[in-house]
Parts: C-alpha cells; sequence; structure tokens
C-alpha cells in the first residue's frame, strides 16, 4: 500500500508542476529517452518488479506511437530511430536518408544550427542504429565505420557508450580518437574518467563493441551517471540542448526471450530517466520524452504477485512485433504527446515546442 501510495504521489505532483510550466513557458531544453524495444508488457513487468515505484510510468502525460516504416508492417531500429529523429519514414535498415538515399537533417543538426548543445548516450555501440539516425547518414546501419567518421561533424558535444572498435580498431587502421582529441573532444574509456572529466565535449567509448548486460558486469549506475555527465556538460550552455539516451538493451533481452533482463534494463533505463526528471524538476524549462522505436519479443504477460513484485511472461517471437509503443511525458509541452500519433510526429513537436527552425 505505501509504494502505492508513494506512486500515487510522484503522478499529482509531477500533474502540478508540468501544468504549472506549460503555463508559463516552452521548453529550452529537450531529453529524449528511447527504450529499444520497449512496449506496454515491457513497462508494465518493470513497474511490477519495482513495487510501482518507476519514475517514468508516473508521467502525467501519456501516449502511443504507431511505428511501422516505409517499406515494412514491422519497423526495425534504424528506420524507427530515424522517424523519431527526422519526421520522416525510411527503409528498414536506413540511417536518416531517405528510401532513395538522399540525406535528411536530423533534430540534433538542426539543433546545433541554432545554437543549441546536442548529446547522446546508450548502452550499445554509439554508432548502432538508434543513436547513429541522431547523428550520421547511411543507407546501410551496418556500416559501423563509416558511421563512426560522422562523429567528426561535431554535432554531439557529448556521446558516451561503446563502439571504441569503429573509432579505433579500424579496418583502413585510422584512429578517430586522434582526430576528436584534435576537435576538443576528451576521450575517454571508463566511468571514473567520465566523471571526472571537465571538459565541454566528451567522447566516452566504455567498450570495445556495446557494453555488457547488468548480469555480465555492466555497473548499474552507468546508464544513469553517463546521463548525469552529459547534462552537467549540456547544461552549460544557456541557449539549452538536446540529449537522447538509449536504453538499448531491452531490445536484445527481448530477443533472447530472457524476462529477466528485459525486466532489469527497463529499470536500468528507469533510473536514468530519475536522474533527467530531478533536473528537469530544477530547471522548470526542460521537457522529457520516454518512448521506444518499436517492440521486442511480442511479449505479454501472463502471471505476477503485486505483493511478491514478481512477474512472469510469454515471448512470441524473437523479432519485433508491430505494436503501437508507448510515450510518457513530463515538463513544458508535454500535452502534446498525448493520445495517438505516428512515430514521424515526435520529430514535429520537438521542433514547433523548441521553436527550431527545420
Amino acid at each position: 500500500m505505501k509504494n502505492k501510495l508513494k506512486f500515487l504521489a510522484i503522478v499529482l505532483t509531477m500533474f502540478v508542476l508540468t501544468a504549472a510550466g506549460e503555463k508559463e513557458q516552452k521548453p529550452l531544453n529537450l531529453i529524449i529517452f528511447i527504450g529499444d524495444g520497449m512496449g506496454t508488457d515491457q513497462v508494465y513487468a518493470g513497474m511490477t518488479a519495482s513495487g510501482f515505484t518507476m519514475t517514468f510510468p508516473a508521467f502525467p502525460v501519456t501516449g502511443f506511437s504507431i511505428t511501422y516504416s516505409a517499406n515494412s508492417y514491422i519497423t526495425d531500429s534504424a528506420a524507427g530511430g530515424t522517424a523519431i529523429s527526422t519526421g520522416e519514414k525510411t527503409n528498414n535498415g536506413m540511417i536518416a536518408v531517405r528510401p532513395d538515399s538522399t540525406e535528411i537533417p536530423t533534430i540534433l543538426e538542426i539543433a546545433r544550427k541554432a545554437g543549441l548543445s546536442a548529446g547522446l548516450v546508450s548502452t550499445s555501440t554509439i554508432t548502432h542504429a538508434t543513436p547513429a539516425s541522431f547523428v550520421a547518414h547511411d543507407a546501410s546501419r551496418g556500416s559501423y565505420e563509416d558511421i563512426a567518421e560522422w562523429f567528426l561533424k561535431g554535432t554531439a558535444d557529448v556521446f558516451i557508450g561503446g563502439g571504441k572498435n569503429h573509432f579505433s580498431a579500424r579496418s583502413d587502421s585510422a584512429d578517430l580518437t586522434v582526430e576528436l582529441k584534435k576537435m576538443g573532444y576528451d576521450v575517454v574509456y571508463s566511468l571514473p574518467d567520465l566523471k571526472n572529466s571537465t571538459s565541454n565535449r566528451i567522447a566516452g567509448l566504455m567498450a570495445e563493441e556495446g557494453l555488457p548486460y547488468i548480469d555480465q558486469g555492466r555497473d548499474t549506475s552507468f546508464l544513469a551517471a553517463a546521463t548525469a555527465k552529459a547534462l552537467d556538460v549540456l547544461s552549460r550552455n544557456k541557449k539549452g540542448f538536446i540529449l537522447m539516451v538509449e536504453g538499448s538493451q531491452i531490445d536484445w533481452a527481448a530477443h533472447d526471450n530472457n524476462m529477466k533482463r528485459t525486466v532489469e534494463e527497463v529499470l536500468d533505463l528507469d533510473r536514468a530517466v530519475k536522474v533527467a526528471y530531478d533536473y528537469a524538476r530544477k530547471s522548470g524549462n526542460t521537457l522529457i520524452v520516454v518512448t521506444a522505436d518499436h517492440e521486442t519479443g511480442g511479449l505479454s504477460l501472463t502471471g505476477g504477485n503485486v505483493k511478491e513484485m514478481t512477474v512472469s511472461g510469454t515471448f512470441g517471437t524473437k523479432g519485433h512485433s508491430a505494436v503501437m509503443v508507448p510515450v510518457f511525458a513530463f515538463g513544458p509541452g508535454a500535452s502534446a504527446f498525448s493520445g495517438v500519433q505516428d512515430n514521424t510526429e515526435l520529430f514535429h513537436d520537438f521542433v514547433k515546442l523548441l521553436s527550431l527552425k527545420k
């Protein structure tokens, strides 16, 4: 009962704060969380396992996002990420380009031209489909080394994730970290070094490829700490910022039909959202939107116990499904994300609320 009351108290507090914030101003800052593969069942499994103490399910505004791609009823992360980052549909496997391979400006590129700062955080490789769709343009999501070169454009002031090999153990023998350092990036390879960095530009390459699962050694504080560091750096820009944080391995766990890991990864994303929520409450000018690019695994919850905080379920596929995914929003402008929208509309809402020019 105490946990339920706490959850309701969070909902009421967020409603009051959001309503007040929306009356006063539009957002200056935007934080986008993408739970890769996170459908409603994944969210509710996390809520149950947490004793209903999660942060983002208590956000006052909720909605749904339709996720089909330009060439498939079931999207992949490349097309799903592109829809959110550019406002346009593309074919599965394509990164911020149209089906004819012409480039589409991304929300981070548009923000940088307007003088805002921008950042990316991921538990996958930073060159993977979702983060890549915010900074790179490529007809193939698997062109990791080519995607890494797009980071030399400087679109992201801060980027933190795996993928070190795509920068410094490349087939062309080039070491892109040398160029990043020349551009003023502090290139770091560990969580302590990340926390200790004082630079205004950080390239955090925290693993050779993707980071490990939590039960295989990933620090449970990593995503939250990386989010906190990104906010610390980006908030130095008084013109505002956009930060995209991906909980990548919800998708991986669901592909494996591993319920335990799926729940762990949802809760890990929520720890990072809590960091952003605390920041947004203090700033009063920050919009947070939590969503997914698609659902993975066709998860259906088949049992559980609220008092014991246990949940069980069955997966219908090893791949993605076509169901709508949830959207949760908090802060100035949050009301724009209620109801059912196409995933491309998220981008257009972002642009309008931040008064950006496409």
